[in-house]
């Protein structure tokens, strides 16, 4: 009561200028007290709950960034799940306030403002929301590693390189441990990942030793598919499989893109043949497969082709399509073998497995267990010339069959291991005119027991044209 008394009696001394002081006084009066946090001043007529609230949008803005080795990748607090813990942030604000008395306010007037109080932020951290962006990140991640391997054409070495893999756990530790600060950084931890065959394991490899070869012709096949072949074996020689390990065919030769060196040539699209990207792809495949079975590897993953491949004896073929179809074969012996693949000529492919002598005798022997007959389909095409008869495609049986690979050690000793092989009938494709007659076309051949009349839309119409054997 004394203060108001004697602030009416400076008013009415100071006349005119007594105004703003009073001005002055009401708003000491009326004004919150300061306060900070994080360099976030509390403004007059903005309450405690709605600066934690706007502080607390900030946040979730904020950028961070994941240090790798590559250089930094730019986040935000919300995505890797940091959080402003808002109800304790405004228990803290609330707690921090200045609650000064009317006199030590009125006192104010005539000091330096003191420095405002600092609420120090708290924070929350959800670490399923930062897991699940780790999750999304770590393909793009992934480093490969990088076995070790011998251009038997350059006669130059590839030495190994170690992978990477993102430790989703461990990252995820740091970040929650980490700092808080705008433009935090967040260490990345990474797991790495050893390649099969290291530049010290092939320094011991004799490339001088065959384990087995085997070589297919394609000069009766379409002259389209020699750059395809020469390029998928030019990516699988010198592969080095090492003791134990898998060797996936998809991985080594890659996507058959036109980037990468692949043309279009013949492929088997729903059993009947048409150009497609990476035709010839599959009898390097399969020469690599026949190599391997008459050296010994053993199969993890391999699907014969859905007909006779008519350049390897039945059960010795592999068809691949990238990425779906894959020939995977696991090397079980206790040193490295380094495939050499290459074109001897202009009409073959060799594969040869290197780096060790046969431990005996391979043999093949393939027995059907069920023969199926084949058809003969006859397309009538309205834009064929008028008496146009067409023989597309020759047509085979299909055989349900099983291979047996044989071993014979040097004592005599006998082993064996059987796999299934299925190759599907392959039908006689005529392609006529609108005016022939079906029943005007040679007799059938044989192994056919029927013939299908179609015209053109309903034979796209029965074209399902997702199986690509190239």
């Amino acid at each position: 009561m004394r203060a108001l008394v004697a602030i009416s009696v400076l008013v009415a001394l100071t006349g005119a200028s007594g105004l703003a002081f009073r001005a002055r006084i009401e708003r000491v009066l009326l004004e919150r007290p300061p306060i900070t946090c994080e360099e976030r001043r509390l403004s007059h007529g903005v309450g405690p709950a709605a600066f934690v609230q706007a502080m607390a949008r900030a946040v979730e803005a904020r950028e961070a960034y994941l240090v790798l080795p590559e250089g930094p990748h730019e986040a935000t607090f919300e995505a890797l799940g940091i959080d402003l813990d808002a109800p304790e942030t405004l228990a803290r604000t609330l707690s921090a306030l200045p609650k000064p008395s009317l006199g030590a306010r009125l006192t104010g007037l005539f000091r330096a403002a003191p420095e405002p109080p600092a609420v120090v932020p708290s924070y929350s951290f959800d670490g399923g929301r930062a897991r699940a962006y780790l999750a999304s990140l770590a393909p793009t991640l992934r480093r490969e590693p990088v076995d070790a391997r011998l251009d038997l054409v350059r006669h130059e070495r590839t030495p190994d390189a170690p992978g990477r893999e993102l430790d989703i756990d461990a990252t995820v530790a740091a970040i929650e441990e980490g700092e808080r600060r705008d433009s935090a950084l967040f260490s990345a931890v990474f797991t790495v990942i050893p390649p099969a065959v290291t530049s010290d394991a092939l320094l011991a490899v004799d490339v001088t030793k065959v384990l087995s070869s085997f070589e297919t012709d394609f000069s009766k096949k379409p002259r389209s598919r020699i750059p395809n072949i020469r390029r998928a074996a030019a990516y699988l020689n010198g592969v080095v499989i090492g003791p134990g390990e898998v060797v996936s065919f998809n991985r080594v030769v890659g996507p058959r893109t036109v980037e990468r060196g692949f043309r279009d040539a013949p492929v088997i699209v729903a059993d009947e043949l048409e150009q497609g990207l990476g035709g010839g792809v599959c009898q390097v495949a399969t020469t690599f497969f026949a190599a391997s079975m008459l050296g010994g590897l053993e199969i993890v993953t391999r699907r014969s082709h859905s007909r006779p491949s008519g350049y390897a004896p039945l059960g010795l073929d592999a068809v691949v399509i990238y990425p779906e179809v894959d020939l995977r074969l696991r090397n079980p012996y206790p040193v490295p073998v380094i495939v050499h693949a290459f074109l001897p000529n202009e009409k073959m492919i060799r594969v040869e497995l290197l780096g060790l002598a046969p431990p005996g005798k391979f043999e093949h022997f393939f027995g059907v267990e069920k023969r199926d007959p084949f058809v003969r389909r006859v397309v009538q095409k309205s834009e064929l010339r008028s008496g146009t008869v067409d023989r597309r495609q020759e047509g085979y049986a299909g055989y349900d069959g099983r291979s047996t690979i044989r071993f014979t050690e040097p004592d005599g000793t006998r082993s064996s291991r059987t796999y299934a092989s299925t190759y599907y009938p392959v039908p006689e494709v005529y392609w006529i005119a609108s005016d022939v007659d079906p029943s005007a076309l040679p007799p059938l051949p044989e192994g056919a027991v029927a013939a299908e009349v179609t015209d053109d839309a309903s034979h796209l119409d029965g074209e399902t044209g997702d199986a690509r054997e190239p």
